[in-house]
């Protein structure tokens, strides 16, 4: 399937796993960086026999395979978009099920929208019983990784914007959880474009066995098919759907 992506830049790119980039072979992928003339690429595989990267100026660039990624193959792509700004890491992959003709990568929107939202967090983490505080629970929703389960245990919906509770624990009594790092979010834009990007994460108090968060994130208008990946360091999580029977949000 083709398809159309935007990513919303994480604020830590380097702390987080690289975005993935979906190519296959007699398909251009067009990435385009939002506020950046002149991307510059800092690491890639130069001299891969299939790859070809072409810098098309006003802030663009093509990637050109020439034969799909080998199964498993991940090639690490580097690109800078400024001063002061922490380069951008991606990982180029070959899927069966999609491929990238077109990713706009563009910054975290900053405004009104964001006042007061880690105090609601902080205050849904505090509150005895959080769960029960919530409105709309949800049913669970399992992430397993290795030694550690996370899990969204329920979902409060405003409007557009919604607050996960999360938890993360080891499989055995007395493992270590992995740390969470990231809770991307994705959704279907009402033109069939694919909208990515980081949830604000506030974090409880870190125990041994367990760990709580608050995910929040504001929707573009018009999302639907809501999902959410939990990360850890060097492994992106895997997009399970929030709540089946979340409808559209409004334009």
């Amino acid at each position: 399937m083709l398809q159309r992506r935007t990513f919303v830049r994480p604020s830590n790119p380097g702390r987080v796993p690289p975005l993935e980039l979906h190519v296959a072979a007699g398909v251009a992928t067009l990435v385009s960086f939002a506020e950046c003339s002149r991307p510059e690429v800092l690491d890639f595989a130069q001299g891969h026999p299939s790859l070809r990267l072409i810098d098309m100026g006003e802030g663009s660039l093509i990637l050109s395979p020439s034969a799909d990624l080998a199964p498993g193959e991940r090639v690490p792509l580097s690109v800078s978009t400024g001063p002061g700004a922490e380069p951008l890491r991606f990982v180029l992959v070959t899927r069966r099920d999609a491929v990238d003709v077109r990713v706009q990568v563009v910054r975290t929107a900053s405004g009104s929208d964001e006042e007061g939202v880690d105090g609601v967090a902080r205050s849904l983490l505090d509150a005895p019983g959080a769960q029960a505080t919530l409105e709309l629970p949800q049913g669970v929703v399992e992430f397993d990784a290795r030694k550690t389960r996370g899990r969204v245990d329920s979902v409060l919906w405003l409007g557009r914007r919604f607050f996960a509770t999360v938890s993360v624990r080891g499989h055995k009594k007395g493992a270590t959880p992995w740390p969470l790092v990231q809770v991307r979010m994705r959704a279907t834009l009402q033109d069939g474009e694919v909208w990515e990007g980081p949830a604000r994460l506030v974090s409880g108090v870190a125990g041994s066995a367990r760990q709580r968060h608050i995910a929040t994130g504001l929707l573009p208008g018009g999302a639907s098919g809501v999902e959410l990946a939990l990360d850890e360091a060097d492994t992106p999580g895997v997009f399970q759907p929030l709540s089946r029977e979340e409808p559209s949000t409004p334009p």
